[in-house]
């Protein structure tokens, strides 16, 4: 990946304009390495070190030999510029397939910081036909298996699995793979290949199902006030600023009565047929299907109602996939109709899902950016060549097509877009709005039967933070690295007085003074409180990506010129911990009234 942030343009081609950037490891790809050096040393095997990118990138491969990979493989070709992660895997498995012995264990980084997909591993997974887990804490092979420790959002899960595989390595895992340069060996120890070593195939840009349309600045949708000066003066005057904007007041429930139409379903005007489904198991002109997963029930009811509000711009219905039997509320919140799978497993649900497909006019498939969605959509993708757009955080119907935003390099929010059938997208739940609930109805209910995968077994699952409260929380207090841990208590009076839920910076929970599950960024958890108290954090882009919902956002730190007093609605430029007594009292008597 490119080292810092790249510009955000995109050039001739299309492509984002990376040129003359100076290649690193990715973070979660320092751990794969680090693991692959353990594992080989501990069971006297040999490590090989794959990537695939321009000429500058031999030196990542350089830092993984000095870390003690035995031996090292670059993909470099100008032919793969612009792949999307669907060509990247297709590349890098064909690349895998030219080793002398085909692997054991294929370990990869569970994400990436400049792209954020979580997908390529799963991927890789269906292309070689091989079962798939991550993103993993701990791995040991036991047996011809491999023992691991998947790490979620709020706990973790013993998982075993058969070999080969692919495992994706979480960034907690172990110590990153990190070697100085002076150690590094000569780039000519690196072996060197070419698309002219594969087997013939297409590749690079015109190859990809998804691509990016265009780059949007990110939009400023925010006035900020900011106040400086004596501290009672400071806390009064935001006070005053914080009572008029409603944020001591709770959110309306979404069981209040509707507003608006009930969405998923319009209203017919004198030159329109209404968008309904025809007699029951008629099928729709075009289907707009939903991954139901074990995630936040909050997130759950925006991506249905996110996809109702797309399948009411097309003239189309929505199906719930779930694996949960009898969820009658999945029809006020957007489902026409639901598929019952009785089968939980990724790798066979994306199977099943593949011949169900079939037939059928899914005009798109969507998922929440969890670790289940993203490996049952990622197989998806590859068996219906489709590509996968990964991650949005806003989803539109543009000319009859998908089109979807995430958030980019330089402050950008990349614009992406599918050529693929049927087009499919995880989506960041917690920044799209969750709408009111259309009146109950009756839903048609299907079944589908998957096979067992029984290269998993998963034993036991350990649950931890409660980190899905952040997703139902109406007001966040975020904290950065100014916050020292043994200082968070005195954090607390301001959090009960608020009902506040605690979260962190991506530095902080590396840092481990606070879960991963705790984590609020493009490579976190994503929010959408009444309120966010940002407190000693510098507000990186990074971070904010997972904020940006928030109907206010209020920023204390020292620092005037800190980034998050230009993304902030109310700014206290003061030490927390001397703002902090001033901001008690105050509260008490705004919380009270």
């Amino acid at each position: 990946m490119p080292k810092g942030d790249h510009s955000g343009r995109l050039d001739a081609d299309g492509r984002l304009e990376r040129a003359g950037a100076v290649a690193e490891m990715n973070p979660w790809c320092r751990r794969a390495v680090a693991q692959a050096v353990r594992l080989a040393r501990e069971t006297g095997g040999r490590s090989t070190a794959i990537t695939m990118g321009p000429p500058a990138a031999v030196d990542v491969l350089r830092e993984a030999l000095a870390w003690g990979a035995d031996d090292a493989v670059q993909l470099s070709d100008p032919a793969l510029a612009g792949s999307d992660c669907l060509v990247t895997a297709r590349a890098l498995a064909a690349t895998i397939r030219l080793l002398d012995d085909p692997p054991d264990l294929i370990l990869v980084g569970n994400s990436s910081v400049d792209g954020s997909t979580g997908a390529v591993g799963a991927m890789l997974a269906e292309l070689l036909g091989l079962p798939f887990t991550g993103p993993v804490l701990t791995l040991e092979p036991v047996d011809g298996r491999l023992r691991t420790t998947v790490q979620y959002d709020t706990g973790t899960e013993s998982v075993t699995i058969d070999l080969p595989a692919v495992v994706a390595v979480a960034e907690r895992s172990c110590d990153p793979a990190k070697a100085p340069a002076d150690t590094w060996p000569p780039p000519d120890t690196v072996r060197q290949v070419t698309t002219a070593d594969l087997p013939e195939a297409p590749w690079g840009l015109p190859a990809s199902p998804t691509k990016v349309a265009q780059v949007h600045p990110a939009p400023l949708t925010r006035n900020p006030v900011i106040f400086r000066g004596h501290l009672q003066s400071q806390v009064d005057r935001a006070l005053t600023e914080l009572t008029a904007r409603g944020c001591f007041k709770p959110h309306p429930t979404t069981s209040a009565p509707l507003t608006t139409p009930p969405y998923g379903r319009r209203t017919a005007g004198p030159a329109e047929k209404p968008a309904v489904a025809s007699a029951p198991g008629e099928q729709a002109a075009a289907e707009v299907v939903v991954l139901v997963g074990a995630g936040p029930v909050e997130g759950t009811r925006a991506l249905l109602g996110t996809a109702a509000a797309l399948a009411a711009e097309i003239g189309g219905s929505v199906t719930a996939v779930t694996t949960v039997e009898g969820d009658r509320e999945l029809g006020r919140w957007g489902a026409d109709s639901v598929v019952v799978v009785d089968g939980e497993e990724p790798r066979a649900v994306a199977r099943g899902l593949t011949g169900w497909l079939n037939g059928r006019q899914v005009w798109a498939v969507l998922g929440a950016a969890l670790p289940w969605d993203r490996e049952v959509l990622a197989r998806l993708a590859v068996t219906s060549d489709a590509g996968l757009m990964s991650d949005l955080v806003s989803l539109s119907a543009k000319d009859g097509r998908l089109s979807g935003l995430k958030p980019s390099g330089g402050g950008t929010l990349a614009e992406i877009v599918s050529r693929g059938t049927p087009q499919i997208a995880t989506l960041r739940t917690g920044l799209l709005p969750l709408r009111t609930p259309r009146v109950d109805r009756p839903l048609e209910l299907h079944a589908l039967h998957v096979e067992p995968d029984t290269a998993i077994t998963r034993t036991e699952r350990r649950t931890g933070d409660d980190g899905d409260a952040l997703d139902r929380a109406e007001v966040v207090i975020g904290v950065g690295r100014g916050v020292p841990p043994d200082k968070y208590d005195e954090l607390e009076p301001v959090r009960a007085l608020l009902n506040a839920e605690l979260a962190a910076t991506r530095k902080v929970t590396d840092q481990g003074w606070l879960p991963h599950g705790r984590q609020i960024g493009i490579t976190g958890r994503s929010v959408a409180p009444r309120m966010y108290l940002a407190v000693g954090l510098s507000g990186s882009l990074n971070h904010l990506a997972g904020a940006g919902r928030a109907g206010t956002l209020v920023a204390i730190n020292t620092d005037p010129a800190a980034e998050i007093f230009a993304h902030c609605d109310v700014g206290l430029v003061a030490d927390w911990q001397e703002v902090m007594p001033y901001l008690v009292d105050g509260l008490r008597s705004c919380v009270s009234g």
